[in-house]
């Protein structure tokens, strides 16, 4: 089956890359590791703007290593928010309802008894503004592509104290790697969740 076919109740996987046309070209590559998958190609830009939730395979552009972990920390500070902590996430699921089980781990630390804000739908800058009058410093959003904010505004905020979390974080299914940013795992293993495994993939 094609990464882009749109099988029901198939696993929805995201191939995330610099630009579409990495993405696409990546899919081709990918065709038999993700067969049976509800699979579709992204650039970061499209994936944080495209609705519904995904797993994402993370395809780096592959020819200079410097540009793939700059790729990298850019899916990272963009697209892997954690959780708020289980206490704040109770408390919002007692607002909003039911919301996926959290599991064992903290997630982005409240601050004990700081306040917390949550920030229903898009997040855009005038709104970004508005939230900074309050004391709360950790802000919660459903995901991370409900924020419309360039990363010079989202480096703005950090300044500000401003840090975030989401209710539904992004699952990191694979990492697609050339052999040299496979040997340079610890250059960027504390850029993706732990264990998170490296497909060295020969292109032709």
């Amino acid at each position: 089956m094609s990464p882009d076919s749109q099988s029901k109740g198939a696993p929805r996987v995201a191939i995330v890359a610099p630009t579409a046309g990495r993405a696409r070209s990546a899919s081709s590559l990918l065709a038999r590791r993700l067969a049976g998958c509800n699979a579709r190609s992204f650039s970061l830009v499209g994936f944080l703007a495209a609705a519904g939730s995904r797993a994402i395979v993370l395809c780096p552009g592959g020819e200079n290593l410097e540009e793939d972990l700059a790729f990298l920390r850019e899916v990272r500070e963009r697209v892997l928010w954690k959780l708020p902590d289980r206490i704040v996430h109770a408390a919002i699921a007692g607002l909003l309802g039911e919301l996926p089980d959290p599991g064992p781990l903290a997630g982005a630390h409240s601050g004990g008894k700081k306040a917390v804000l949550l920030l229903e739908g898009r997040v855009g800058w005038r709104r970004a503004r508005a939230a900074l009058r309050s004391d709360a410093r950790l802000w919660v959003v459903e995901s991370a592509g409900q924020v419309r904010l360039s990363r010079g505004r989202l480096a703005e905020l950090a300044r500000s104290g401003v840090r975030w979390a989401v209710l539904r974080p992004v699952p990191v299914l694979a990492l697609v790697a050339t052999a040299r940013l496979a040997r340079s795992r610890p250059r960027w293993k504390r850029l993706l969740p732990a264990k998170t495994p490296a497909w060295v993939i020969a292109e032709s």
